[in-house]
């Protein structure tokens, strides 16, 4: 891909590999119970961050690029039980479907405004959106992360 399309795709994919990286670390060798453990009331445990965060992003690509998808927002925060190495399969599956969701997205589309409930924005800034969005979860569940482990040695010194 040496067209200004494909450099821009190309750059966009790489902001959600980043983030994509970064969520593996968070969720790496954690317990389910980690991956639950909310920090308190009306607070999202990691792998409700995480499985919310893939959701977003793989909506708003397929989106921008022009393909239906059929969504249940709130299921990603019902997310339990779930083992490390299953949000990382979620992590794969989330990056194989955005890559290929942005391998559609023509010049057209990133520039014509796309209507959605609450504003209209360009598909280049709706893009722009799905990747901070996600980086704003991963840093929300960074922190989670950083709480429950804090926590798990709190009660182990009781």
């Amino acid at each position: 891909m040496t067209t200004t399309l494909g450099v821009t795709t190309a750059m966009y994919a790489g902001f959600f590999h980043e983030a994509h990286v970064a969520m593996r670390d968070v969720v790496g060798g954690l317990s389910p119970a980690l991956l639950d453990w909310r920090p308190g009331p009306d607070t999202n445990s990691i792998a409700a961050l995480v499985a919310h965060a893939l959701d977003s992003e793989r909506n708003l690509t397929a989106i921008v690029a022009g393909v239906p998808l059929t969504r249940d927002r709130d299921a990603a925060f019902r997310v339990v039980g779930l083992a490390a190495e299953d949000l990382v399969a979620m992590i794969d599956a989330a990056e194989r479907d955005v890559d290929g969701f942005l391998l559609l997205v023509t010049d057209d589309r990133l520039d014509a405004p796309i209507e959605r409930p609450m504003r209209t924005a360009s598909g280049a800034a709706w893009l722009v959106r799905a990747a901070v969005h996600s980086r704003e979860h991963l840093g929300q569940a960074t922190l989670t992360r950083q709480l429950a482990e804090q926590a798990v040695v709190a009660q182990r010194g009781n």
